[in-house]
């Protein structure tokens, strides 16, 4: 009968299961987990782990480049320019203010951050077409979801209040507490997940062209 420290940690496992390798996560399991009942450290586990959770990682990243691309160039756009005067204009040229209420709020407080969404695709269009993925409905898919997700990211702050604080000299105006690399980061995350849903086919187009040049 084992002890429990010859148990694996579940969250070892949980982190190996999420980072690694699909192909090689159960048979890399099974050996950590044989290995640690044999006597092996719960240390030596964990170093295992963070090894081959880098090694899933920068994987992900090879395989995903183009979304990883988009996603750098989508979130410095949307830090430089989702606040320009200059796109702000364009609700106003356009007359999206006589719209019905509350669509015309909607759309003056969106309209710039969705512009500057949805000029980042080019980035991905390139990428895909590198990689000889390209298809027009995956970006109308990435453009829907990310404008999606950016309309919950900005009025989700609305049910968190104390996140908000008052800016010196300007009483009507609020500035949000969280650390500017933290938002940085959930931007960055919005538009990595969007591209991941909006192209759910590049996977199976990487492993049909390893099928091709590694027929058995």
């Amino acid at each position: 009968m084992t002890s429990k420290k010859s148990d694996p940690p579940s969250l070892a496992l949980w982190i190996l299961r999420h980072t690694s390798p699909g192909d090689h996560n159960e048979a890399l399991t099974g050996d950590l987990i044989e290995r640690l009942r044999e006597g092996q450290p719960r240390s030596w586990l964990w170093r295992q782990v963070f090894f081959a959770s880098a090694v899933g990682v920068f994987e992900a990243i090879r395989r995903r480049w183009s979304f990883f691309c988009y996603a750098i160039a989508g979130t410095a756009a949307m830090c430089v320019f989702s606040d320009n005067q200059a796109l702000r204009q364009v609700s106003w040229s356009l007359h999206w203010s006589n719209l019905p209420w509350p669509l015309s709020q909607f759309v003056f407080e969106l309209s710039s951050p969705a512009i500057v969404a949805l000029t980042s695709l080019w980035v991905l269009a390139i990428g895909l077409l590198i990689e000889r993925s390209f298809r027009w409905v995956y970006l109308l898919r990435t453009g829907i979801i990310n404008l999606v997700l950016i309309a919950i990211g900005h009025y989700s702050i609305d049910l968190f209040p104390w996140l908000l604080r008052p800016v010196p000299g300007y009483p009507y105006l609020k500035a949000l507490i969280v650390p500017g690399v933290v938002q940085v980061l959930l931007l960055a995350s919005a538009f990595l997940i969007a591209a991941w849903l909006g192209c759910p086919l590049v996977d199976h187009v990487h492993k049909s062209e390893r099928r091709t040049a590694d027929p058995q």
